[in-house]
């Protein structure tokens, strides 16, 4: 009886996972358009129910430091402060490496797909703001 009700959770864990991936979304092709000290190209973002997910790559001089203290993304009217980010920390001085590109993982509060949103990101040396815009596929 206990391998029969194994099987049963087993299966059930499977039909959860499958409904949870139904809901995310994943958009890629952004234009990136930067100002300030600060740049970033944006790879995608993924959409899930828990979480908005920016993937993208801070670029800058190599052999140099630079430091963000917050950021927030402006969609559709709304504002939504990070929640985390992989790459680097915030509040905490980071080198730039030979390459001069860092890839990071900005998360954000769960939020509908836009087709165009503002990404502000505050430090030391001032404000950038990074324009992402999604492109057509044809």
């Amino acid at each position: 009886m206990k391998p029969r009700i194994f099987k049963i959770a087993v299966a059930a864990a499977f039909l959860l996972l499958e409904a949870a991936s139904v809901n995310a979304k994943t958009v890629r092709m952004f234009s990136t358009s930067c100002t300030g000290p600060l740049t970033m190209v944006c790879d995608s973002i993924d959409y899930r129910a828990d979480l908005t997910r920016v993937y993208g790559r801070l670029t800058g001089r190599p052999h140099t430091s630079n430091r963000i203290d917050g950021i927030v993304l402006v969609s559709g009217g709304k504002t939504f402060v990070s929640t985390d980010i992989d790459g680097v920390d915030l509040k905490r001085w980071f080198q730039w490496e030979d390459e001069g590109a860092i890839p990071v993982e900005i998360d954000f509060a769960p939020m509908s797909p836009c087709r165009e949103a503002v990404v502000k990101a505050a430090g030391p040396r001032g404000e950038s703001q990074w324009k992402l815009r999604a492109i057509n596929k044809k």
